[in-house]
């Protein structure tokens, strides 16, 4: 049932969100968009700024005689969002401000996946939390490279580890008790980020994150299908050689055990390339891109047998959702200007043509910090409570 309430925090969430997005805007401005009563805005706004989440800039820029109006802009010095990506081997950890600035950054050390929750828990109360001093956490967000899945309150991640079964969600309730919590899968985080910090304006993007596995979200009239939880698609797991290696998930030939970064020691060695020079450590592909810029022949090979096979999935992608852009992100864009042509060039000779021709393929403008900052923004814009009624409980939308 919608009540007052409901819909005064909504409303609180609209102007923050326009403030954020529009630095120095004023009461009427703010009215003229949302239409509003100006007496509403201003309400709402006082709101904000006893909350301590807006501050009045004092009179800004008018383009009219008579009084300037007010500027308002979002107090990020006071307000951060503690973010914490669970990876294979490490953490990246980070408090990022209410106006999307890198306030803090490190990473920690993960032994093994057992480790997970307590190593959570350290980095949190023994680093972010001394790290925000007297900014108040919004939040925090736990990033996984897996499905964040409501309907089960689970986490599903063969690359840390987790499955349904493991309680790792209501073992981080516990140890991060007293602060909102949410889950946000990595892909999402990147292709949210695209969509919110770049002039990206297209109404049907697809984000493809070519990283040590393979994902993909998905916007339509700029919403994210199915939330940040990565039960939309798992686009990493389309299958393009029914004859391939066996994958995680148990399928045959998947794209993420042939294009992700962990498949590259094994079609490297397919290719003959030569890899004593790193001395035992695990191929990357930033690697393969500078054996390739210095001139190695089986290196450049390899970069268009990954490009290629990245665009068959991509066609398929193409033919099911009918984007008109398709953003390659992750740690693949390392291969460098080679593999977005050999992506461009495979995907304009299959798929369906009518689909296919319109579509542009182009690489992120963002670094890969931007998983933190999108699910900072991301949790922000969709779960966090302005209303100050924020209480602990699983995000999982």
């Amino acid at each position: 049932m919608i009540t007052q309430q409901i819909i005064r925090s909504e409303n609180l969430r609209r102007i923050y969100h326009l403030i954020d997005r529009n630095a120095n805007i004023s009461r009427a401005n703010l009215a003229g968009i949302t239409s509003l009563s100006k007496t509403t805005v201003s309400s709402l706004v006082d709101e904000l700024i006893r909350g301590g989440y807006v501050v009045d800039c004092g009179a800004g820029v008018s383009v009219h005689q008579g009084r300037r109006p007010n500027a308002l802009q979002v107090d990020g010095d006071s307000n951060v969002v503690a973010v914490i990506s669970w990876r294979r081997g490490r953490l990246d950890i980070a408090l990022v401000s209410s106006d999307s600035r890198m306030a803090y950054r490190s990473q920690a050390p993960l032994n093994a996946p057992e480790e997970g929750v307590e190593q959570i828990r350290r980095a949190f109360f023994e680093v972010l939390l001394p790290a925000a001093g007297s900014a108040r956490i919004m939040g925090v967000c736990v990033i996984i490279p897996g499905i964040v899945d409501e309907e089960r309150q689970s986490l599903f991640s063969t690359v840390i580890g987790v499955g349904h079964d493991d309680p790792v969600v209501p073992q981080l309730q516990q140890a991060l008790a007293g602060y909102p919590l949410c889950f946000l899968n990595d892909t999402a985080c990147l292709g949210y980020a695209e969509r919110v910090f770049t002039p990206v304006r297209d109404p049907y993007v697809a984000y493809v994150n070519v990283s040590k596995g393979v994902g993909a979200c998905l916007f339509a009239e700029d919403r994210m299908l199915r939330g940040a939880g990565a039960v939309g698609t798992q686009f990493g797991h389309f299958s393009i050689d029914r004859d391939g290696p066996l994958c995680d998930c148990g399928n045959r030939g998947c794209l993420e055990c042939l294009v992700g970064e962990n498949a590259l020691g094994r079609r490297a060695a397919e290719r003959g390339l030569d890899v004593s020079g790193l001395g035992g450590r695990r191929l990357l592909f930033s690697d393969v891109a500078a054996m390739a810029d210095a001139g190695d022949e089986k290196a450049r090979a390899l970069i268009g047998d990954l490009g290629r096979d990245l665009a068959y999935g991509i066609s398929n992608l193409i033919a099911l959702f009918n984007p008109s852009l398709v953003v390659l992100g992750g740690t693949g864009v390392t291969l460098g200007p080679a593999f977005l042509e050999a992506v461009r060039t495979a995907l304009a000779g299959m798929g369906f043509p009518e689909f296919v021709s319109r579509v542009r393929v182009e690489y992120s403008r963002l670094g890969l910090d931007a998983e933190l900052t999108g699910a900072a923004q991301y949790y922000i814009d969709t779960h966090y409570d302005f209303s100050g009624n924020t209480q602990q409980r699983l995000f999982l939308r």
